[in-house]
């Protein structure tokens, strides 16, 4: 019997998606309070189809409209971890994170309450300025996209280190 029927707990994960926004040869980054440079994205809000947030997730970080091409990874954060921001003292569930290849279609680059900064790079730098592993990862594959989609597991331990499980392509 499964775990969580003999618990009556049911499996939650938060799903949020991530895109890398390429305008002719730059991609779109912006800069958090937490986490540094990133890609801009986040959760899936109810009642919500994963692509309507991941454009609403673009526009809201960085005034910028984009229109998701290809579906590059599918990530799966595993462990818990502690809410920051508005979820301060909050416990986070696992996630499912989905990854996108995104065409710029309008907009200027604008802050938010999620971006400090927001600017367009080249994909070298993009590459030297994020140092958060996960994005980091992310950003990797989806620079080296070649029509595979990569499936990969971490864990995030107390001193908020990624611990890559596993990362495959099919």
């Amino acid at each position: 019997m499964d775990k969580w029927l003999e618990t009556r707990r049911l499996p939650v994960h938060f799903v949020s998606a991530a895109g890398l926004v390429f305008k002719d040869d730059k991609v779109l980054l912006i800069r958090s309070k937490k986490r540094g440079w990133e890609i801009p994205g986040g959760v899936i809000e109810q009642g919500e189809t994963i692509l309507d947030g991941l454009k609403r997730e673009i526009f809201e970080e960085s005034g910028i409209i984009a229109k998701p091409e290809n579906i590059v990874g599918i990530y799966q954060r595993i462990s818990i971890k502690a809410g920051y921001g508005p979820l301060e003292g909050m416990i986070l569930p696992p996630t499912v994170n989905l990854t996108f290849i995104c065409k710029y279609v309008d907009g200027k680059e604008g802050i938010s309450d999620e971006s400090i900064e927001v600017n367009w790079f080249s994909l070298q730098k993009a590459k030297e300025i994020i140092t958060d592993p996960y994005i980091k990862k992310a950003v990797e594959d989806m620079i080296g996209f070649d029509g595979r989609q990569c499936f990969g597991s971490f864990k995030q331990n107390e001193d908020g280190m990624i611990d890559f499980i596993s990362s495959i392509f099919v």
